[in-house]
């Protein structure tokens, strides 16, 4: 059965039942780094946030969430919408929190759309672990070998190719989504001198596992 710790591991912040929670985290931060010609705007999509968070906080109480399709497809649903209505903007942090957004929905899409029912019955744990010992050295941080894991995981999975590929890409997108977060404050920079046109672009994953 898809463990809960597994898909944590795998998808990183992107783990669905926690981004309503934590792109509100973010927004306390992106708030303190946010001129003030753009808070108007950063707080209209705040507001949204939370808004969805008191919507499905109750819902999240139990793990089990994970396991409920039509609840997490609602939330990716509601999440899609959110991302739909922000228009173009020359402010950083909506412009990050865009690109988390809709990555987010991507990730999302991936696990929860055709590839779920496959996944759902796989022991993604017992294949996470045999892969992070032949690839993840001693000592080492296993979020930086995430990539390689992941694909071997994906590789022992009895499921159709494309399950398989939905599942790479959601794993590479969610150590990417990763990666932007951890180093927020150096993306907004980029961004605000016109460095870092940062958008969310599916395509890079389409090559993964053909």
């Amino acid at each position: 059965m898809l463990k809960v710790s597994t898909i944590i591991l795998f998808l990183v912040t992107a783990n669905q039942s926690n981004v309503s929670g934590e792109l509100t985290g973010v927004f306390s931060v992106l708030i303190q780094n946010t001129p003030k010609k753009c808070l108007g705007e950063v707080y209209e999509l705040a507001s949204k946030f939370n808004g969805l968070k008191n919507n499905y906080n109750s819902s999240f109480d139990h793990v089990d969430i994970l396991y409920n399709r039509d609840l997490m497809t609602s939330l990716i649903g509601d999440l899609r919408t959110i991302s739909n209505s922000i228009n173009s903007s020359n402010c950083s942090a909506i412009i990050f929190t865009k690109y988390i957004l809709d990555g987010t929905v991507f990730i999302g899409d991936k696990i929860y759309g055709d590839a779920f029912s496959c996944l759902s019955t796989e022991d993604l744990e017992s294949k996470f672990f045999s892969c992070s010992k032949g690839l993840v050295p001693e000592n080492s941080d296993v979020l930086e070998y995430l990539k390689p894991v992941g694909f071997c995981v994906a590789q022992k999975l009895d499921c159709s190719q494309e399950d398989r590929k939905s599942f790479v890409q959601a794993v590479y997108a969610g150590v990417d989504l990763f990666d932007r977060l951890s180093d927020a404050k150096s993306v907004l920079k980029s961004i605000e001198k016109g460095h870092n046109p940062l958008v969310f672009k599916p395509e890079v994953y389409d090559h993964l596992m053909d």
